[in-house]
């Protein structure tokens, strides 16, 4: 009887194991807000492949997740629309881009925090490109003529 008292309590209960797949490729974030409606809804969850601008450069049209510094690490979901080297003009604006600089806006401009107020986003603020919707479900096309 004694060794089985030693058994039971040197036994470690054991917690269900996390094989999520799907976390190895991205990161999962929660949309907020109605700037990227009608692509992307305020609630939808996106998954973003994180990385995947160390491989490859980022394209214009893409849905991209981005940690701006003046966001203080808040990440936002926005569409590239300028790209490194490009002049851009917008709203009586523009914006003269460097090597490391992509210009992000939402679908709706008049419902968007974006680049027009936050400034140009640096290659190292960008998280990675939205690979899919998982709720709702739909995957995103990653090709040069733009996403969604």
């Amino acid at each position: 009887m004694r060794w089985r008292r030693s058994a039971i309590s040197s036994a470690k209960p054991k917690r269900p194991r996390r094989s999520n797949a799907l976390f190895r490729f991205g990161r999962l974030l929660r949309v907020r807000g109605e700037s990227m409606a009608p692509c992307l809804a305020s609630g939808e969850l996106v998954v973003v492949r994180e990385g995947a601008y160390e491989s490859r450069d980022p394209r214009r049209g893409e849905l991209a997740a981005a940690r701006p510094a003046s966001l203080g690490g808040r990440a936002i979901v926005k569409r590239i629309t300028g790209v490194p080297g490009e002049r851009v003009r917008l709203d009586g604006r523009a914006w003269a881009l460097a090597e490391d600089e992509f210009l992000l806006l939402g679908d709706r401009r008049e419902d968007s925090l974006d680049s027009r107020r936050l400034g140009p986003v640096t290659r190292g603020e960008l998280l990675g490109p939205v690979w899919l919707r998982l709720w709702p479900w739909t995957v995103f096309p990653t090709g040069t003529s733009g996403a969604a």
